[in-house]
């Protein structure tokens, strides 16, 4: 017995394998780890670039007449949510989060300028409201300022409205809650309209087949992946009216959310303070900006995420 225990002693030929094996999940575990907070780097940077693409979409759409200011109609809005889908097909979304655009105007005829909310349209199964206001917001109420992070707050112009796009995300983890507890992942952009456009209503394109409206009293996704049709959503919580008018109908190209728009125009986004780190550039244009201490109240941008 002292002869083998003196042979094992002298033996080291698997010191080497003794070696990895205490290593090897020590290793794994700062692997994994290592890809985890990859990928939620990642996630956060495709939420704020989202809502970016999505808050300068927002600014560009409606028909294109020259002779009326330019008006923006459901189906505008639904096509925008779509290209939304699209483009961030991988983080479905429409299906572990929600998308909230706000349009943030100043009250007609009201001395001072008051800042409301006029119209909302949200899409997504994740249920959560608006951190900043609901429609009607701020009638009346002199206390509501604008909307977005306190010290952070835009503004909308008299004569003018902002897309304030909010997006909040549940993260899908690679291994489940082993390295990530809070999955919320939230991300907020504004952007001003790019040109003159009629802030009366949403309209419907068809008062005889009316598309669907986005509301906000409704949690779903895409079902499919299909575009919602015309006739599905009747007017239910919209604020929206039927046109009339002959005008050519576009802006469907701008609603895809696509890189090539994001600043490709005067104006551009810029990021701000806080969590978002994939915010756009701008190209130019009279565009202002502002850091995450900017003052409560401030004027609202050509683009912003914060």
């Amino acid at each position: 017995m002292k002869r083998l225990v003196s042979r094992l002693r002298s033996h080291t030929s698997g010191v080497a394998m003794t070696e990895f094996a205490l290593a090897a999940p020590l290793l794994m575990t700062a692997g994994l780890y290592g890809a985890e907070t990859t990928w939620l780097t990642v996630t956060h940077m495709r939420v704020n670039q989202t809502a970016l693409e999505i808050a300068d979409d927002a600014s560009r759409i409606g028909d294109l007449s020259t002779l009326t200011s330019r008006k923006i109609y459901e189906s505008d809005i639904n096509e925008l949510f779509y290209g939304a889908h699209l483009e961030s097909d991988e983080l479905d979304l429409f299906t572990h989060g929600r998308v909230i655009l706000s349009s943030l105007e100043v009250y007609p005829d009201s001395d001072p300028a008051q800042q409301y909310i006029h119209w909302q349209r949200c899409k997504g199964s994740l249920n959560v409201s608006s951190s900043y206001g609901q429609t009607g917001d701020g009638i009346g109420d002199a206390t509501f300022t604008g909307m977005g992070p306190i010290g952070n707050k835009v503004m909308a112009m008299e004569d003018d409205a902002v897309m304030f796009v909010e997006i909040a995300y549940d993260y899908q983890p690679l291994f489940g809650d082993i390295f990530v507890s809070d999955r919320r992942i939230v991300g907020h952009a504004a952007f001003n309209v790019r040109s003159d456009r009629d802030l009366s209503q949403v309209y419907q394109r068809d008062a005889f087949d009316p598309d669907p409206v986005s509301s906000c009293g409704t949690y779903d996704g895409f079902s499919g992946g299909s575009l919602p049709t015309p006739g599905t959503g009747g007017a239910a919580g919209a604020s929206a009216a039927p046109d009339t008018s002959t005008t050519t109908s576009s802006g469907s190209s701008s609603t895809s959310g696509s890189s090539t728009t994001s600043g490709s125009s005067t104006g551009g986004a810029s990021t701000t303070g806080g969590s978002s780190s994939g915010g756009a550039s701008s190209s130019g244009g009279p565009s202002s900006t502002t850091s995450g201490g900017g003052s409560t109240g401030s004027p609202a941008f050509f683009g912003m995420g914060f």
